[in-house]
């Protein structure tokens, strides 16, 4: 067995599927970066300083004009009320909704983009474990532990879409390792028209999206998110139809 730790080389197995994670990053969305080479993301949108707020100079007061005749005096009022002191304004919270920052922020973004998926592994015993961001790697798959790590970038750098792809990837890896019979990835294979006998995790220095082990992985990811776009490059996307069929005979088990 080789070991649990997928390091980004182009090893036979379970070692290729982790290449994927920084493939990832150079196609999906305007995310395109060179993470194949394990360079970091470059922020795609800088934050620039607020404009300083203008407060408006004070009018002066008008004149207060004293008449010549005597003024009569207001009654005293007994026990006037007494002034209320303004309300403190209560201070500042990071709503809920706000996974881009604050305290445990990796933690609440992986959490919510987890949410979204159809299975958060309950369902097929895989688990997830969301670390702070890693140069050169969105994703880490443990086949043996059926467990995935994913490292949170910021929202700046990693969209949402891109998160949810390569999270719902890698689990794709783990469940095939702990479901996936030889018998059912034979089967798997004829249904998505890919040639009998062609190895599961490919060759050396095989992309990812070109084996049979990273076509399943990314079908299961689009099933995962509910979505019409795929990076296999060993069959054509499965359509709705068939994706509902591929679904109910290797994902619902």
């Amino acid at each position: 067995m080789a070991p649990s730790r997928l390091e980004l080389r182009g090893r036979r197995g379970w070692l290729a599927v982790a290449t994927l994670t920084l493939a990832l990053a150079a196609i999906v969305g305007s995310q395109a970066h060179s993470s194949v080479a394990h360079a970091d993301l470059t922020p795609l949108a800088a934050t620039t300083p607020l404009s300083p707020t203008v407060t408006d100079s004070p009018s002066p007061e008008a004149a207060t004009v004293v008449p010549d005749v005597p003024v009569a005096v207001a009654p005293v009022v007994a026990n006037p009320a007494k002034r209320t002191k303004p309300a403190k304004a209560a201070p500042r919270r990071t709503a809920p909704s706000d996974v881009c920052a604050g305290p445990g922020w990796q933690a609440k973004r992986g959490q919510a983009a987890l949410a979204t998926l159809r299975d958060t592994g309950q369902r097929s015993g895989v688990t997830v474990s969301f670390l702070g961001a890693k140069s050169g790697y969105l994703g880490l798959t443990y086949p043996e532990r059926h467990h995935v790590d994913v490292f949170i970038r910021s929202c700046s750098t990693e969209s949402a879409t891109l998160l949810r792809h390569v999270m719902s990837h890698e689990m794709g890896h783990a469940y095939d390792a702990a479901h996936m019979t030889p018998a059912l990835r034979d089967a798997y294979e004829r249904m998505r028209g890919i040639p009998a006998g062609t190895p599961w995790f490919g060759c050396n220095y095989c992309t990812d999206f070109n084996t049979p082990a990273g076509d399943f992985a990314e079908t299961y990811s689009q099933w995962q998110r509910g979505s019409h776009d795929s990076r296999t490059q060993i069959a054509p996307m499965p359509n709705s139809t068939q994706l509902a069929a591929i679904a109910a005979a290797f994902f619902q088990g």
